[in-house]
């Protein structure tokens, strides 16, 4: 029965999403009142008042990061659009690149990962969303592209994902990263097909498949070597320059000589205006994350934590701030004279008409997911996954750990929450703890990125609010293969240990 009720959440969101194709804010909020009510009404999963509390301050203070991203970032896409900024760096972009599968490798894969490696909180999806939509891909392309910049994020946030999992498991760090990444290389290839598919058909991917292949290939070996030899926070942005460096030179190289006939004449801005506000947040979330000291004393100011949570969130550390001062620098340095107050207005009423759906219902999604931690519904998941014996308990490892990356919308948030669960499984089972730390560090971000919160960040963008569970049908195919290669993993990596 506890198991039933546990799992009742999990398929009403489904249910809601990809049956009714529900709006997300409605159907965030619906599975809410649902998960609220089984945890206040008598059931195996009541909880008291302070306890209910408790996991509501716990996922407003996780959602706080994320909300003040979107909403910073929305706003810095709507000043740069507005002074054509937007558009002179798609020009310079298209004036690169020859085709749209090796512009979309460099956004998705070079671009976007790197972003999410210095933030993390879906800023990469709010960086190259509106770049997709300046250079013609169509409304489905953009939210997937943008959605598929989120593959790498075991090591996004300086590896925070990685960090919590080895702190909770106690794996050396070097050690969970180096094995994640080699867990994770063939996901690299996958997905980098997929981004030449959805960019360009697989007519695209026939006619690139050997740049695909070889970006793949030295995206994988970058992020092993860095992570097994030198500092695993930095794998994520090493391997982001390492295959913009690659894919920048085969664009100049491969570029149309038509192509840059049409777009000879260059954009009105010039590049160094219209890509000092990206260059701003770059520059301050690496001064901030690298100065011990800086990061020291701004961590003390402006700091929000839950008391009964080892949770801490300094909103001066925050990519927020970063694109907040990236919004004030892109009004002073692009908006005209005498222009610049009625540019503010303008942007932020179309921000808010952009994102509030979004916003509530990334808040409501990590509230229903805090709520079913703090019940203890992830807790009965997994002690009887792992009743079920050894193979049971392999493939049963990683299914969870996608779980949760798919209610929280953040692989960070499901490493917390579940890593040590993954501990307990792997004591029952009298199993090797690695095995079980690698599928939850990699396992949870392959669902991450179709969680309804995150579709909706891309969503956002192209005015495609209420098709969530379209988009989420189109790419939960690849997310189950991806979890699917991950649990073969968890069988390989036991019979090699046993």
């Amino acid at each position: 029965m506890s198991t039933f009720i546990a799992l009742v959440p999990i398929a009403v969101i489904a249910f809601l999403l990809l049956a009714l194709r529900m709006p997300s804010q409605l159907a965030s909020a619906a599975v809410w009142a649902l998960t609220a009510a089984l945890c206040v009404l008598p059931t195996p999963f009541h909880m008291d008042w302070r306890r209910c509390a408790d996991a509501s301050l716990y996922a407003l203070v996780l959602a706080l990061p994320i909300v003040v991203v979107l909403a910073f970032g929305a706003l810095l896409y709507q000043l740069l659009s507005l002074t054509g900024a937007m558009g002179a760096l798609a020009d310079r972009v298209a004036c690169t690149f020859a085709d749209k599968v090796v512009s979309a490798l460099f956004i998705s894969a070079a671009l976007g990962t790197g972003f999410e490696w210095a933030s993390g909180f879906g800023l990469g999806i709010v960086m190259v969303a509106p770049l997709y939509r300046m250079l013609g891909f169509s409304p489905a392309q953009i939210v997937q592209l943008s959605l598929l910049t989120q593959f790498w994020i075991p090591w996004g946030a300086y590896g925070a994902s990685s960090m919590a999992t080895s702190e909770l498991t106690g794996m050396p760090l070097q050690d969970l990263a180096s094995d994640s990444a080699l867990v994770g290389w063939p996901l690299a290839v996958m997905y980098l097909c997929l981004i030449a598919v959805i960019a360009h058909g697989w007519k695209g991917l026939r006619a690139r498949w050997f740049i695909v292949l070889v970006s793949a290939a030295l995206m994988g070996s970058v992020t092993w070597a860095v992570s097994r030899w030198l500092d695993p926070t930095t794998a994520g942005g090493c391997a982001a320059v390492a295959l913009g460096v690659l894919l920048w030179w085969h664009g100049r190289r491969w570029r149309l000589d038509e192509r840059s006939r049409d777009t000879g004449t260059g954009p009105r801005l010039t590049l160094w205006r219209v890509m000092s506000p990206y260059a701003l947040v770059v520059a301050y979330l690496a001064v901030v994350n690298e100065i011990p000291g800086l990061h020291r004393r701004l961590a003390e100011w402006m700091t929000w934590s839950v008391p009964n949570y080892a949770t801490r969130v300094s909103f001066l550390l925050s990519p927020g701030v970063a694109l907040l001062f990236a919004c004030l620098l892109a009004v002073g340095l692009l908006g005209l004279r005498g222009q610049r107050w009625h540019l503010c207005i303008q942007a932020v009423r179309h921000t808010s008409r952009q994102v509030w759906r979004t916003l509530f219902a990334t808040v409501a999604f990590m509230e229903t997911s805090s709520w079913m931690a703090k019940s203890g519904m992830f807790h009965v998941l997994a002690l009887d996954l792992a009743r079920l014996g050894v193979i049971a308990v392999l493939v049963a490892s990683p299914v969870l750990a996608a779980l949760g990356g798919l209610m929280a919308g953040t692989s960070t948030a499901s490493n917390a929450m579940l890593a040590p669960l993954q501990v307990q499984m792997a004591h029952i089972a009298h199993l090797p703890v690695v095995i079980f730390a690698v599928a939850q560090n990699v396992a949870s971000a392959q669902a991450a990125y179709i969680a309804p919160s995150r579709i909706a960040f891309a969503t956002s963008f192209v005015n495609e609010q209420g098709r969530e569970g379209g988009y989420m049908r189109r790419l939960a195919p690849w997310s189950t293969l991806a979890v699917s290669w991950v649990a073969l993993a968890d069988l390989l990596m036991w019979v090699c240990h046993k």
